[in-house]
């Protein structure tokens, strides 16, 4: 009989970050340049105006980001009314491009998770899984996976990269 020593070692855990930590976030974004005087600049009425006739349900169970050119002089208190406006319909809101909120989401799953899962394991992070998980979010779980797991690698079971090896397994 043919064994699987992958499959069969208990000690190695393999993650696959997108389908662990979610890869399909309903990102809606809102560029709110016209809403500013020539593209640039806060004038209250104008603003209030945009804001006011904008169609803030389009944002429903979706996370929002508001996306502002960074040449543009606008005061604290138009992000406050951004996030008022946009807070009654979306599930989050995010003053960055859809591609940045995506790694935050991801970031913030993880942070969420428990990784005492992970205590003394041999841990495989997988690397073909999805385009969507980004070197960011590798480095940010191999973070928090440093001193938990016992070694951390990268790849696929058939092919992997040693990434971390903790102290109990480097004297052994």
């Amino acid at each position: 009989m043919i064994t699987n020593k992958i499959q069969s070692n208990k000690k190695l855990i393999a993650i696959d970050i997108a389908k662990s930590f979610g890869s399909e976030f309903p990102l809606k974004s809102l560029d709110i340049t016209p809403w500013l005087y020539k593209g640039l600049l806060l004038k209250e009425d104008l603003f209030r105006e945009g804001i006011n006739q904008h169609n803030w349900q389009e944002y429903q169970k979706s996370y929002l980001c508001i996306e502002i050119n960074k040449d543009a002089l606008i005061a604290p208190w138009a992000y406050m009314l951004l996030v008022e406006k946009g807070k009654r319909y979306a599930r989050d809101i995010f003053f960055t491009n859809p591609l940045k909120a995506h790694v935050q989401l991801i970031k913030m799953n993880i942070d969420e998770a428990d990784f005492s899962v992970y205590k003394e394991k041999y841990v495989l992070l997988k690397g073909c899984s999805n385009k969507s998980v980004t070197p960011e979010i590798y480095a940010y779980i191999t973070k928090k996976l440093i001193g938990i797991a016992k070694k951390i690698m990268y790849g696929e079971a058939c092919s992997f990269v040693p990434v971390y090896i903790g102290q109990a397994e480097k004297q052994t």
